[in-house]
C-alpha cells in the first residue's frame, strides 16, 4: 500500500478514536445492501444492478444482483461488462491531467493552439476558448446540443463532423457564465490526446490509465473478441413496456462519443478506478497515476450550480460545482464528488466522500434513474448520519408525482389517420440539408410521406400529416423515443423551401432545435 495512503488513513482513525468514533455512522452491512438492491429492482423493474463500495482503502461490498438480460439465462457478477456512460468524463480528464503533468498541456491552453479547425459561433469565444472550457458546461451553447451527432447508433458521423459541427451552433447564454451541459466538448477534449501524443484517445486511456490500474475489464476501444462475454444487456421502457434496446448492445468496437461516455467496464475494475480517485492519484504500489496537484484542480469548483429548496431540506446542500469531469456539493456536512452515466439502456452513479474515505459504485442495465438514486442514497447517507429514510419509497413517491404532472401536461392523445395539410404530398419532397445534420430525404412512398436521414440511420420514419404545413414524424425504431414536430416552411409561389423540427414529447431522448434545414434545388 501507499505510505502516504497509510499514514493518511492512520491519522484519520486516531481522530475517530480521540473523538470516541462519533464522526460517522457505521454503514450498511452486505445483507442490507442485498436486501436494498432486491427492493430497488422489485419497485423500479430492474433487470441486474451491480453495486460496490470501498471503505478505508478496503472492498467491503462488491456484487452482482438479477441478470443481464431479461427472460434469458446468465446473472450479473462483478465482472460483467456494463456501459459506464458519462462516467467516462472523469477518464478523459484524468488523462488531460496526466498530459499537464508532462508539460505537454496547460489547462489555460487556447483549444485553437492544439486543433486548428475548432471554431465556435463566435469568433472571439473560438480564439479565447480553452481546455479547461471544454470540461466545464459553461460555452454559452444550449445544454446537449448537437447531440443527434452521438446517437441513436449507429450513425455515420465522424469525430471531425463534431468539431466541424461547433461553428453552426448559436449560444443561448454569455460564454462562461452558466452551467449547460454537453458532450460534444467532451468528444473535442477528447481529441486533444492526439493532437498532443500522437496516440488516440482510447489507446492512451487503456496504456496510460487502465494498464496502470492492471483492469482485466475496462475497454477504451475495440473490446478482444475472447472478452466479448457476460456482457450487460441494456433495457428501457418502450411504449409502456420494458424492452431490450438492441442498438445500444455492448460492441466490440469504439464510438464517436467515447471520450463523452464510451467506456465498458467491470465492477471490480470501477473499484479500483474508485481507489485512485480517493487516493489523490497514487497507485497501490506507490507512483502516481496523476499528482495530487492535478487531482486538486479537478476536485475543485469551476462552474457554479444552483441549489433549490429541496437540495437544501433532503441533503443540506449549501453550494454545487461541477470540477473537471465530477459534480461537487456539500451533503450533511460533507464533501460528495460525484457524478452520474446515463445511456439509453444504462444507468451509472459513483460517490465520493472523501472526509470518510468512502466511495460506492451502482451500475444498472436499465434507464432507471430513480433507482440508481434509491440504491445509492440507501448505501451512502447512512455514512452521513441518515439512517431513517427508505429511498425506495421516497423516489417510488416522486416518480408517481413527477408521472402525473407529464400526464397533466401532455397534449391530447394524436390521432394521425384524420390529420390533414395545405398542399398535395408532393409538395414536401426533395432534399433537404442541415450544415451540421446533413442531408434529409423526404419521399412519397404509396401515398405516404417518409423521412430519411443520410447520416442518422434510425432518424427515419413516416410523416403523418396533422395541420397546416405541419407532421409528426414517428420513427420506424420505437426504440428511438424522440418523435418530432416537423413544419415545412412553405413561399409565397407554393414552394416548400426549408423545413424545422421540435421534439414531440417532454421526455424525448433527443432535441431537434438546433436544426435549420434548406431545400437543396436539383439541378
Amino acid at each position: 500500500m501507499n505510505i502516504h495512503r497509510c499514514t493518511r488513513r492512520l491519522l484519520v482513525a486516531a481522530v475517530l478514536s480521540l473523538l470516541g468514533g462519533c464522526a460517522s455512522q457505521p454503514g450498511l452491512t452486505s445483507n442490507e445492501i442485498d436486501r436494498l438492491a432486491a427492493s430497488a429492482m422489485s419497485e423500479f423493474q430492474v433487470p441486474g444492478v451491480a453495486i460496490g463500495v470501498v471503505k478505508d482503502g478496503e472492498v467491503v461490498h462488491a456484487a452482482g444482483y438479477g441478470v443481464r438480460e431479461f427472460g434469458q439465462p446468465g446473472s450479473v457478477d462483478t465482472q460483467t461488462l456494463f456501459r459506464v456512460a458519462s462516467l467516462t468524463k472523469a477518464m478523459t480528464t484524468a488523462a488531460l491531467a496526466i498530459l499537464v503533468d508532462e508539460g505537454k498541456l496547460d489547462w489555460d491552453d487556447k483549444v485553437v493552439d492544439h486543433i486548428p479547425d475548432f471554431q465556435m459561433y463566435d469568433p472571439w469565444v473560438s480564439k479565447e476558448f480553452t481546455v479547461t472550457d471544454l470540461l466545464t458546461h459553461r460555452s454559452g451553447l444550449r445544454a446537449f446540443v448537437g447531440d443527434l451527432m452521438l446517437w441513436p447508433k449507429p450513425n455515420s458521423f465522424t469525430r471531425a463532423d463534431i468539431i466541424h459541427g461547433l461553428r453552426y451552433f448559436k449560444p443561448v447564454g454569455d460564454f462562461r457564465t452558466k452551467y449547460d451541459y454537453d458532450n460534444q466538448l467532451y468528444v473535442v477534449a477528447g481529441e486533444l490526446v492526439p493532437a498532443v501524443t500522437g496516440l488516440e484517445w482510447e489507446d492512451f486511456i487503456e496504456q496510460r490509465i487502465f494498464n496502470k490500474l492492471e483492469t482485466e475489464r475496462c475497454f477504451a476501444g475495440r473490446i478482444p473478441e475472447k472478452e466479448m462475454q457476460n456482457l450487460a444487456v441494456p433495457h428501457a421502457t418502450v411504449e409502456g413496456k420494458q424492452q431490450v434496446i438492441d442498438r445500444n448492445r455492448i460492441s466490440d468496437t469504439t464510438s464517436v462519443d467515447a471520450a463523452a461516455g464510451g467506456v465498458r467496464c467491470s465492477l471490480d475494475d470501477m473499484l479500483k478506478w474508485l481507489q485512485v480517485q480517493l487516493d489523490r492519484g497514487a497507485l497501490p504500489e506507490g507512483s502516481q497515476l496523476f499528482s495530487e496537484e492535478q487531482h486538486r484542480i479537478m476536485w475543485s469548483p469551476k462552474t457554479i450550480l444552483s441549489v433549490s429548496q429541496r437540495d437544501f431540506e433532503r441533503d443540506r446542500t449549501h453550494f454545487k460545482a461541477y470540477g473537471l469531469g465530477w459534480r461537487l456539493a456539500d451533503v450533511h456536512g460533507y464533501k460528495q464528488v460525484h457524478h452520474t452515466g446515463s445511456f439509453t439502456g444504462f444507468n451509472n452513479y459513483m460517490v465520493l466522500i472523501p472526509e470518510l474515505d468512502l466511495g460506492v459504485v451502482v451500475m444498472l442495465n436499465a434507464s432507471a434513474g430513480a433507482a440508481r438514486q434509491a440504491i445509492m442514497r440507501g448505501i451512502v447517507t447512512p455514512y452521513l448520519g441518515v439512517d431513517d429514510v427508505d429511498w425506495v419509497e421516497y423516489f417510488s413517491r416522486e416518480r408517481e408525482l413527477v408521472s402525473v404532472e407529464e400526464a397533466e401536461a401532455a397534449p391530447a392523445r394524436i390521432d394521425y389517420d384524420n390529420g390533414s395539410v395545405l398542399a398535395p404530398l408532393s409538395t414536401y419532397t426533395g432534399t433537404y440539408n442541415d450544415p451540421w445534420f446533413g442531408d434529409v430525404s423526404i419521399m412519397l412512398v404509396e401515398d405516404e410521406l417518409w423521412f430519411a436521414s443520410a447520416k442518422s440511420q434510425r432518424i427515419t420514419g413516416r410523416l403523418w400529416p396533422q395541420h397546416e404545413h405541419t407532421f409528426i414524424a414517428r420513427w420506424s425504431d420505437r426504440s428511438v423515443r424522440a418523435d418530432a414536430w416537423v413544419m415545412f416552411e412553405i413561399d409565397e409561389s407554393g414552394k416548400s423551401g426549408g423545413m424545422k423540427m421540435l421534439k414531440l414529447q417532454r421526455d424525448s431522448e433527443i432535441d431537434y432545435m438546433d436544426l435549420d434545414f434548406s431545400r437543396i434545388e436539383e439541378e
